[in-house]
């Protein structure tokens, strides 16, 4: 039986080799299914169309502007949203949880609900490293959640600070080679060296936004400590702190491959990149900020 009381919001840009078995997970929980496309070119529209899934077309700013366009521009009378990737795959359990949990009362007091991801990388379900699980709040109280306005790591804010975790599982599985991964993530460093270079240049240190007692305060506190260490050498503690601290030698050649690209190779990248932008303005702060405050059309 569906919970025609969820609603899910779907980000989706060329994702005809995910879409379709995202979009039959997700029938599986609500048909409640709203798709912010971002003009894709590929056979996205024509999936969407076959499913006769409604969607609308916003161009694509950052992930923070198009969540919170969709949010805005809901168009079901739900309860609850969810926002779930294209690449993402809701496990039975955490279907069945949410069908069935007295957390999601319509009364309940909780108004925003951490799930935990897990990533399948090379075929295989991660279970250590510093990310595997990682909490997220993916699931909030319609009326109670809006994103951050930030380039990466966006998340929801629910406006009453009142969240609870739930128990099973999201599974990022995504179906892309590795040229096609190295890519994205690449893209995906000139975004993450902008946060860092104005959480060093531009005072956004105090710049959390959320409630000080959940699982994003302490992501945020590690994200300080992590950016105040040195660059460069911060990259390789983060390796040993994820594949021998936190056990991701134990998920095997996956693990190893995904520890040495997602937890060293991409934070290496970053940090060069963060070196490349300071050594083009000479390592002059002040010039540094006046170029990301333009940057921030400031």
């Amino acid at each position: 039986m569906l919970n025609n009381n969820i609603g899910v919001i779907l980000l989706v840009y060329n994702e005809e080799i995910h879409l379709k078995r995202c979009l039959d997970n997700l029938l599986l929980l609500t048909s409640n299914i709203y798709v912010i496309d971002s003009f894709s070119t590929d056979k996205t529209l024509d999936i969407l169309n076959e499913y006769d899934i409604k969607f609308i077309q916003n161009r694509f700013i950052n992930h923070s502007n198009q969540l919170n366009f969709a949010i805005n521009s809901f168009p079901f009378y739900t309860n609850y949203i969810l926002r779930v990737d294209c690449d993402e795959i809701l496990s039975i359990e955490l279907i069945n949880e949410i069908k069935t949990s007295k957390l999601l009362d319509i009364n309940s007091k909780w108004s925003g609900f951490y799930i935990k991801r897990k990533v399948k990388f090379l075929n295989k379900i991660l279970n250590y490293g510093n990310i595997n699980p990682v909490w997220l709040l993916r699931l909030w109280k319609r009326g109670k959640g809006i994103c951050d306005d930030k380039l990466m790591d966006e998340k929801i804010i629910v406006t009453d600070e009142k969240t609870a975790r739930l128990q099973n599982i999201i599974i990022d599985y995504n179906l892309n080679n590795l040229t096609w991964w190295t890519n994205k993530h690449n893209n995906y460093s000139n975004r993450e060296a902008l946060e860092i270079l104005k959480f060093k240049h531009l005072d956004y240190i105090n710049s959390f936004r959320g409630d000080y007692y959940s699982i994003d305060y302490f992501i945020y506190i590690l994200k300080f400590f992590y950016n105040k260490a040195p660059i460069f050498f911060r990259s390789f503690l983060l390796f040993f702190y994820s594949y021998f601290l936190k056990l991701g030698v134990l998920d095997g050649v996956p693990g190893f491959i995904w520890n040495v690209l997602q937890v060293f190779w991409y934070r290496y990248l970053v940090d060069v990149k963060v070196y490349e932008f300071e050594r083009l303005h000479d390592f002059n702060k002040e010039n540094i900020k006046v170029e990301l405050n333009k940057i921030d059309g400031k």
